[in-house]
């Protein structure tokens, strides 16, 4: 019944829809174009790039504005709008051009129509164009896209759901022309009402005030002046719309414009000059100070990436560069020895700091390096030889800053001549009679050197002044004597900073201990001194939210750094540090500064643009700036799109569009739930200057419930990240040596790839040097904008300086930015401007006569001449010739010399030959002697040389200095990459056409994928990239022809072969070959490995390009997974990082990606694994909270009493199952634990004094065990803090005395007490019985030591003392010592009469003897008798029939079994109960007591401690228990049980074995003996 309901709806729909076809009228809609022929008129034939010529009409009958067109013509543009552009420059060579134009509706279907751009007629210029007007106000016609939505029915009726729009940027700076249209913010509401635009917020009417307006009726959004980020790096504006002629208002939309960092601003040294200190003896790499530099552009960007680096040097001696400098941190040191303080003091180095690492915006400042000494040289004391005298000076300091009083004595300088007559003294230098003039003075006579004022180390730090000592009456006069006179340095100038306020810019998001800026504060004071250690600390912070310390600084660098997390931005945007700088290190003269820091803006809040389900209106999306180059972390989120249909239903959005599924593919993804736009790798403006992508938003459960397709435009911002490039290098030009000031004679031209008529491209240029610097130091100059060279002195003069060599810097951002150099190479050309001169002989060509000398002219001979031979070169004559006969001879090389026979001469006429033809390349010149001598009178000429110049002719071909020559080019280079060069030489003379070598590629081999692949620079040699398409995989290897010729190219050649081998580039990714992975991990195990997945690459094994690296980019937030890349390389392993917990959370599933140690070349696809992690539930240990329990408890605490219930619960709260508890460890056996409840009571009375508590703390070990299968054990310590009972009496440690019975001296007894305080001391003592009537006992001062003094002479003896002493709370105890009474006086004891005393008669020790006699006698007869009685058999008391029943006593048990103490008391509980039995314990009274080593004072020796003691208690014979021999009652006989006794087991007829009892150590000696002999 329901499908035949379906049907018949079906049915009814059908016929509906058929009928309203029938009755429609004319309004029903038809897509195209509003013409099959669009005419567009310009006014000129050449269309220039970017031209607009009007806007193409497009009716796609659902509302919309904007259409996807194409243009056949690839030089034209036509943009959604309709725009009609020029993307290159066109020209109507027949007056106009046709081409056609496509666009589609919304069902797909295609419609044409065709453009005619025609030139128009006179008449009609003025007025053509109107379409073309590109005014901010002509919205037809803008070059921002105005995004507009579909609406559901017609009239007033608001759609239900929008589009949300995305933050846009703004580069700073921009060039206008203002106002310049940002975009247009348009109502939908537009289509059917009038609606009125207005803007408030940051930039509008807040500070800064009047930089965007709106136009109120089209929503035209401008800037009305260029921004600066470094004032403001962005603006929230608030964008309102109201209808002008009904009641309907947009809500209020947020529109956040972000200012792009542009590189405009040069690196700014902290202070200039820096002054630096190094002492003369430094070694190699010894780094002696720093220079440091800010850059007030965007942090941690390139633009403020400042790089260091040194211009030159002065002096440059003893070499060029003694020193080199950190190029990151600025820290100089030094890299040549070889300073020397005499020699060179101080060296000024010029440095130059620049941004975009180096090679953007620069600055120049200096250093000053003052050279210390070092003791390296000794003293040197130099004498005259010949005089008598001398000056004898002291050297002497003089400190700043003192007081006086004035003129105030340094010292007195004397000859020693003054011994002898009277000499008279003078000063002359600085501070005497050169500048500070009057500062020292000099008593005439006596030689006291004084100084008038006090003196300013900061102004001068010394002072030479020399010393002239002349004698008064004779004539004698010393030599002038240095005198030197150092100014002390005092602490008395405060440090300054650098700059106050200083800035800095930190991320909100910024980790713990970020360091972000840096402040400097100098101090004038001697450096390298206290008085001019300047150390930071921060004052205060404003505000002081949310903590109070949130920055720290470096006391000694001035570095800033982030110590607290939760900067936010939108709170607290800007914090201002009050900063100290003190000298003394931090103790002396202080200074205050600010910092003022600004928390820029991390991307943590995504923008969200929310509507109400029920508001009419919608904003229309602009499109957004993305820089280029930006550093990541990528993927890196560009922007929430979000579909307000998201409040009720979840939907799933995709993009398409140039960078999505159009090449370049994989740029930017979408996250299907969130919306959020994703870049996925740095945008190069040079590859692609914009994006449109187009944004779809389904409904998740419900796929008819769709937005209609939304157009993002994403531009790429330009970044100085290109430097110019010489057109060509070198340039050459030639200009006459006559050449006028201001003659223009060449031009070099750069270009630079950033985008056009833009800081980044706007380069400019400058001449670095000129070589050779004659005869002026700057003869040209260059146009910094057109690059015309051009003559700026004159005194050109190709004779001597025929060729000039200019190194050209060519530098984008107006010249501060990215440079690179050049070489012009000029050529000075002849001008008519010198007359010949022919000087002649009275009678012959060539020789003249001055006073009997010769005049030789210059003459040269081409190389190579055919002849014929001998060729004469010249005559020679001398103008003795006129008056006799003169004959000629030539010596020299070529001749006498090697090469010998090169040149003759004839002897008569002097005529010169040269007899074959030279070689250059063997010599270039020769230098031959004239002789001229008298036929027939004595008549010589002095010898003159001639020099022949051998003229180079071009007979060498050029050489290739090597055969192949081999390079190397990654498969993924770009155009123009250059990658090796080939050189040729040629050895005809240089720096002449004959040797002037230009390259040319005559083949390629193979010749795919394209003929032309590279190319090379015919001057350098240089081999580049010209063509896309290498590929390794293809064609691995490329063989390359070259010629080299010379005659710039136009002469002899010769060929030879560059072998270039193309290596691997990362242009294959690394795909998984699973994309699931399921996988069981037991909870609690850190390091478990949980998959291992294989991936694929086809790049070359073993390379970067083909090793792998993986990430978890999802589903691991805490961080408990770790993956690594495994031993194959192509294999990612996921382990446990930290513990899993079953409980919290039962499953993870982790996205893992893969990706190539090398970046990917292009835009790849990433291979994306899902991983899914089940956690397996073990049964985890009870645990017990706190793990330490800590209890106070007296010691006297009676037996039985509870002192703790101490319990665990259970983790596996999944599981239940119950708990016991048992006491592991109890080492005093004092405590019992119950079992089911956790409840622990005294077992056995506790004492503090025992050994098993330290520091009144008694430790005992709790287990908490479960009832699981395999049961899991908790374990916990509780720690009993016994309370002191007064239980223990005190005791005198000595047992006995010895006293003097004259002037006895006290003797002291020292007392001990196990209590503590206050049951133990002070103490007092009483004597007892007949002790007190010849003793007295008194304690000393501090109450803990007892004075026992003989108060009654005695006669020497031993004497009983009977002492009780009482502790605090009255418990005493009663002690006997043994006193010695000697016949001795005062302290001097001699106890010799003491032992006299002790004997006895003769006749009494005799009758001792006898009594011992006789005791031998009766045990002797003891011991018959006991023999005797062994071997008779006695009859049983009782007969061993007996049966009768008896009872008897077993109750001797002992302890439980969970004692480890074991208190024997308790095995005699049962002898207590029977008088008749007796014990005797057995205690080895001849075996000595082990030696205990002392506690080490080294804690390293502890474990040696231990086990040595150990050890020896292990082997004690003299510790308890002691054997015992009991005797007990007859027990009966007759009883069926056996005897228990092991006394008569050996009746049992066993042969055993006990001498093991013998290893078993002294305890178990009574038994072997007992059963180990063989008796």
């Amino acid at each position: 019944m329901e499908t035949m309901r379906i049907v018949r709806l079906g049915v009814i729909i059908f016929l509906c829809q058929e009928l309203s076809c029938g009755f429609a009228d004319e309004s029903s809609c038809l897509p195209g174009f509003e013409s099959e022929l669009l005419v567009f008129k310009v006014h000129r034939d050449h269309l220039h790039r970017g031209k607009r010529l009007g806007r193409i009409t497009f009716n796609t009958c659902d509302g919309r504005t904007r259409t996807l067109f194409q243009s056949v013509d690839k030089r034209f543009d036509v943009n959604m709008d309709g725009v009609l552009s020029l993307k290159r420059p066109v020209t109507l060579h027949e007056g106009h051009k046709v081409f056609s134009v496509h666009a589609w509706d919304s069902s797909g279907k295609k419609h044409t129509a065709f453009v005619r751009v025609e030139r128009a007629h006179n008449h009609e210029e003025h007025h053509m164009d109107t379409e073309v007007n590109t005014t901010p106000q002509m919205e037809s016609l803008s070059d921002f896209p105005v995004l507009t939505f579909p609406k559901s029915s017609s009239g007033l009726k608001r759609r239900k759901r929008g589009w949300v729009i995305p933050p846009f940027n703004e580069p700073e700076n921009s060039k206008g022309p203002f106002p310049k249209k940002l975009a247009q913010i348009k109502s939908d509401y537009a289509k059917e009402t009038r609606m009125v635009y207005s803007i408030t917020g940051e930039g509008v009417d807040l500070d800064p005030k009047g930089l965007f307006t709106i136009e109120k009726l089209t929503g035209n959004l401008f800037v009305t002046q260029k921004l600066d980020r470094e004032k403001k790096a962005s603006y929230r504006l608030i964008v309102h719309a109201v209808a002008a002629e009904v009641d309907i208002k947009e809500t209020p939309m947020e529109v956040i414009v972000h200012v792009i960092d542009q590189n405009d601003n040069n690196p700014v040294f902290t202070q200039n000059p820096f002054s630096g200190h190094v002492p003369e003896a430094a070694k190699k790499d010894f780094e002696f100070m720093k220079v440091t530099a800010t850059d007030a552009d965007e942090p941690d960007n390139d633009n403020s990436d400042v790089r260091y680096s040194i211009i030159s040097q002065d002096p440059p001696s003893p070499k060029l560069k003694m020193f080199d400098i950190n190029t990151v941190t600025g820290g100089i040191r030094v890299i040549e020895t070889g300073l020397d303080r005499e020699k060179y003091s101080r060296y000024t180095l010029v440095i130059r700091a620049a941004d975009m690492a180096g090679e953007g915006r620069s600055t120049t400042g200096t250093a000053v390096i003052t050279v210390t000494d070092s003791n390296n040289k000794a003293p040197q004391f130099e004498y005259s030889s010949g005089r008598k005298g001398g000056c004898i000076i002291p050297p002497f300091n003089e400190p700043e800053n003192s007081k006086g009083p004035f003129p105030k004595k340094l010292v007195q300088i004397k000859s020693d001549y003054a011994k002898e007559t009277r000499m008279v003294y003078s000063i002359t230098g600085e501070g005497a009679d050169l500048e500070p003039k009057g500062l020292f003075t000099i008593e005439k006579f006596s030689g006291n050197l004084f100084v008038t004022q006090k003196l300013d180390r900061e102004k001068k730090a010394s002072y030479r002044l020399v010393v002239h000592a002349v004698a008064a009456e004779v004539n004698i006069r010393e030599t002038p004597m240095e005198v030197i006179v150092s100014v002390i340095d005092q602490n008395d100038n405060n440090p300054v900073f650098t700059q106050n306020p200083f800035s800095g810019h930190v991320p909100e998001a910024a980790k713990k201990d970020f360091e972000f800026m840096k402040v400097t504060a100098t101090d004038a004071d001697e450096p390298d001194n206290d008085n001019s250690d300047v150390r930071y600390s921060i004052i205060s912070q404003d505000p002081p939210l949310p903590k109070l310390k949130m920055f720290d600084i470096n006391t000694v660098t001035g570095g800033i750094r982030v110590i607290e997390t939760g900067l936010d931005r939108e709170k607290y945007s800007r914090y201002t540090l009050v900063i100290r700088a003190a000298d003394m290190a931090g103790e002396g003269r202080s200074t205050t500064g600010t910092a003022v820091i600004t928390v820029t803006d991390s991307n943590n809040k995504a923008p969200q643009f929310e509507y109400s389900s029920g508001r009419k209106g919608g904003c229309i999306i602009p499109p957004f700036n993305e820089p280029e180059n930006s550093k990541g972390p990528f993927p890196k989120k560009l922007v929430q799109i979000n579909s307000d249909f998201a409040k009720e239903t979840r939907m799933v959005y995709s993009i398409t569009g140039e960078g999505a599924d159009l090449e370049p593919k994989g740029l930017f993804t979408i996250e299907k739930l969130t919306a959020n736009l994703f870049v996925t790798q740095k945008l190069d403006r040079e590859k692609k200057a914009s994006y449109r992508l187009i944004v779809h938003a389904v409904a998740a459960d419900d796929a008819r419930l769709k937005e209609a397709p939304m157009e993002v435009i994403v531009n790429v911002i330009d970044q100085n990240d290109n430097s110019p490039v010489f057109t060509q290098n070198p340039f050459s030009g030639h200009v006459p040596e006559a050449a006028k000031k201001d003659f223009e004679f060449m031009k070099v031209t750069a270009t630079d790839a950033d985008e056009p008529d833009n800081d980044n491209s706007d380069v400019r240029y400058s001449i670095i040097s000129q070589d050779p610097p004659l005869p002026k130091l700057k003869m040209f100059d260059i146009n910094t904008v057109t690059g015309g060279i051009r003559v700026i002195e004159t005194g050109l003069d190709r004779e001597k300086y025929s060729r000039y060599t200019l190194v050209i810097r060519a530098a984008d951002m107006a010249g501060e930015g990215r440079s690179t150099t050049g070489t012009a190479v000029i050529t000075v050309t002849d001008s008519n401007n010198k007359a010949p001169q022919f000087e002649y002989s009275s009678s012959s060509f060539g020789l003249k006569r001055r006073n009997g000398g010769w005049i030789i002219p210059p003459f040269n001979e081409p190389e190579n001449s055919k002849g014929p031979f001998p060729k004469k070169l010249v005559q020679i004559k001398s103008d003795y010739a006129k008056e006799t006969r003169m004959v000629y001879s030539i010596t020299g090389e070529g001749v006498d010399l090697e090469p010998k026979g090169l040149f003759t001469i004839e002897k008569l006429t002097g005529n010169l030959f040269v007899t074959q033809s030279l070689d250059r390349e063997k010599k270039d010149s020769y230098i031959l002697i004239a002789h001229s001598v008298a036929a027939e009178v004595d008549i010589k000429e002095v010898p003159m040389e001639v020099i022949v110049h051998v003229i180079d002719q071009n007979d060498n071909n050029p050489v290739f200095t090597q055969n192949p020559f081999s390079g190397h080019v990654p498969e993924a280079a770009p155009k123009d990459y250059e990658f090796m060069k080939v050189t040729a030489t040629d050895a005809d003379e240089p720096d002449n056409d004959n040797s002037d070598v230009r390259y040319s590629i005559i083949s390629q081999d193979p010749p795919s994928p394209k003929p032309k692949m590279f190319d090379i620079n015919t001057v350098t040699g240089g081999i580049r990239v010209i063509e896309t398409g290498l590929d390794r995989e293809k064609y691995s290897r490329y063989t390359l022809v070259i010629r080299a010729a010379d005659m710039a190219g136009e002469g002899r050649s010769t060929t030879g072969t560059a072998v270039i081998t193309v290596t691997d580039s990362n242009d294959n990714a690394p795909q998984f070959e699973y994309t699931t992975y399921t996988a069981s991990v037991p909870e609690n195990k850190v390091g478990a490995v949980v998959a291992k997945m294989s991936v694929t690459d086809d790049d070359e094994p073993g390379s970067a390009a083909w090793s792998t690296k993986y990430r978890i980019v999802d589903g691991d937030k805490n961080g408990f997974f770790n993956v690594s890349t495994g031993p194959s390389q192509l294999e990612g392993i996921i382990t446990t990082a930290k513990p899993l917990d079953f409980e919290k959370t039962k499953q993870y599933i982790l996205s893992v990606i893969v990706e190539n140690d090398e970046p990917f070349v292009g835009s790849l696809p990433t291979s994306t694994a899902t991983v899914t992690v089940n956690v397996e539930d073990v049964n985890e240990p009870p645990v017990f909270i706190p793990n330490e329990k800590v209890i106070f408890k007296p010691e006297d605490l009676p037996v039985d009493s509870e002192l703790v219930t101490y319990t665990a619960t259970d983790p596996d709260t999944g599981k239940s199952q119950k708990i016991t508890y048992k006491i592991a460890n109890d080492p005093a056996g004092w405590l019992n634990v119950n079992q089911e409840t956790g409840v622990i009571k005294v077992r056995s009375p506790m004492d503090r004094e025992s050994n098993f508590v330290k520091d009144d703390k008694y430790r005992a070990i709790i287990l908490a065990i479960d009832n699981d299968e395999f049961p899991a054990t908790g374990t916990a310590t509780l720690i009993i803090t016994l309370e002191d009972v007064n239980d223990n009496a005190p005791s005198i440690n000595e047992g006995s005395i010895k006293t003097c019975n004259r002037d006895p001296v006290p003797v002291l007894l020292s007392i001990t007490d196990k209590d503590a305080y206050p049951n133990s001391a002070p103490f007092s003592v009483e004597t007892q019985g007949d002790t007190s009537k010849n003793w007295t006992a008194v304690m000393n001062g501090t109450a803990t030591g007892i004075e026992l003094r003989l108060s009654t002479p005695l006669e020497p003896g031993q004497y009983n003392v009977t002492l009780r002493v009482y502790d605090q709370q009255r418990l005493y105890q009663d002690h006997f010592v043994q006193a010695s009474v000697c016949d001795c006086t005062g302290q001097d004891i001699h106890c010799s009469d003491v032992v006299k005393n002790a004997l006895v008669p003769l006749s009494g020790v005799l009758g001792i003897l006898a009594a011992i006699l006789v005791l031998l006698l009766l045990l002797v007869l003891l011991l018959m008798f006991l023999r005797w009685k062994r071997g008779s058999k006695e009859e049983p008391l009782i007969p061993e029939d007996d049966l009768r029943d008896n009872i008897y006593y077993y109750d001797e048990e002992g302890g439980g079994e969970d004692d480890r103490d074991y208190d024997l008391s308790v095995l005699h509980r049962g002898l207590d109960n029977k008088p008749n039995v007796f014990r005797n314990d057995e205690a080895p009274t001849f075996l000595p007591a082990p030696q205990y080593r002392p506690r080490p004072a080294n804690p390293e020796e502890i474990g040696t401690f231990i086990d040595d003691n150990l050890n020896a208690a292990d082997n004690d014979p003299t510790a308890p228990p002691y054997d015992s021999l009991l005797v007990f009652d007859y027990e009966g006989g007759g009883s069926e049980a056996s005897s228990l006794s092991s006394l008569h087991s050996s009746s049992s007829g066993a042969d055993q074995d006990y001498d093991f009892l013998n290893d078993w150590g002294p305890r178990f000696k009574k038994l072997a003996d007992m059963y180990g002999g063989e008796d």
